[in-house]
């Protein structure tokens, strides 16, 4: 299963929430089992603009955890990228109906970030996400969206801490690795 990170720029949000998952997936003990199946994690951007290094305070938050993305370049989201991905995770929601706006056939598998996150938490308080592996079990997740959603809090956007003090990254940071681990938690 293929999940797209989905913020403006590509070089904040999106990036610390790919790296986040990729290098969860690879390192923890939850990580043979969504690896196994197949898991990965990219990002892209809203705003079409050459490729860009990601925010140099993204990299430092990274690597506060030891994950390097000095390679990541922004990638501008185009209708093939979220036609590929099985499930997209956006920060605001003026970032899902740009992406709608270019692939309204994405509907079904888009989410914000922390209405997916929520969606997770409240299955498992419910006792579990059925499914035989994580692929299945995040599929289950989407499917139960609707149904949830009335009983769910109102999900926030994720600030975006691009051209913010140290404080708002870190923030943001804390944030995004909460949500990863909660998703991934509940998908083991």
């Amino acid at each position: 299963m293929h999940i797209l990170f989905v913020c403006t720029g590509n070089q904040c949000r999106s990036v610390m929430a790919q790296y986040v998952a990729q290098s969860a997936i690879e390192q923890r003990h939850i990580g043979e089992e969504l690896g196994a199946v197949g898991l990965q994690a990219s990002s892209a951007g809203t705003l079409h603009y050459p490729p860009a290094p990601a925010d140099p305070m993204t990299l430092t938050m990274l690597k506060k955890d030891g994950i390097d993305a000095s390679a990541h370049r922004s990638t501008p989201i185009r209708p093939e990228l979220s036609s590929a991905a099985d499930l997209i995770l956006c920060f605001e929601h003026e970032q899902i109906a740009e992406l709608l706006a270019q692939n309204p056939t994405a509907a079904r598998k888009t989410f914000l970030f922390n209405d997916f996150v929520n969606i997770c938490k409240q299955l498992v308080r419910d006792g579990g996400i059925p499914g035989n592996n994580p692929s299945e079990k995040l599929h289950e997740a989407m499917e139960s969206a609707g149904m949830l959603r009335p009983f769910l809090p109102q999900a926030s956007e994720t600030e975006d801490p691009h051209r913010k003090d140290r404080a708002v990254f870190e923030r943001v940071y804390a944030e995004i690795k909460r949500g990863i681990t909660t998703i991934l938690n509940a998908v083991a």
